[in-house]
């Protein structure tokens, strides 16, 4: 018997959570130095796009060291399924199965571990 999973969008950020969101991404480009390590050779000098999450866009070229490292020190002082979440979401993003496996938890789980821990991050006013 095939056991059916629902399906779970972790791209949904909540309206108050997107500037939180913004300086998580930028955390996950600080933390992973570059934005173009798996691009071909021929197209590294391109300058990438800028991404667009809900209505505010911003440009993979700029990270404010200063905020993420900021953010990482908060991000450290989670509790632990939170900062693997949003590790996962921001910093690393393997599929959403090993990162459910890593964790212990299910789709469900993970989408609320990242809420969650974007929401913990934003009452302790970081």
């Amino acid at each position: 018997m095939l056991m059916k999973t629902k399906m779970v969008d972790f791209h949904v950020v909540e309206q108050h959570q997107r500037e939180i969101d913004g300086r998580l991404r930028n955390w996950g480009l600080w933390c992973n130095g570059t934005t173009a390590s798996l691009t071909s050779p021929m197209f590294r000098m391109t300058p990438p796009p800028p991404r667009v999450r809900g209505d505010i866009a911003y440009s993979s070229n700029s990270v404010d060291r200063m905020d993420a490292a900021q953010m990482a020190k908060a991000v450290a002082a989670l509790p632990a399924p939170h900062r693997a979440a949003l590790n996962w979401c921001y910093v690393k993003p393997v599929s959403p199965k090993r990162a459910c496996q890593a964790i212990g938890t299910t789709m469900e789980g993970l989408a609320m571990f990242v809420r969650d821990g974007r929401q913990m991050l934003i009452n302790r006013s970081v």
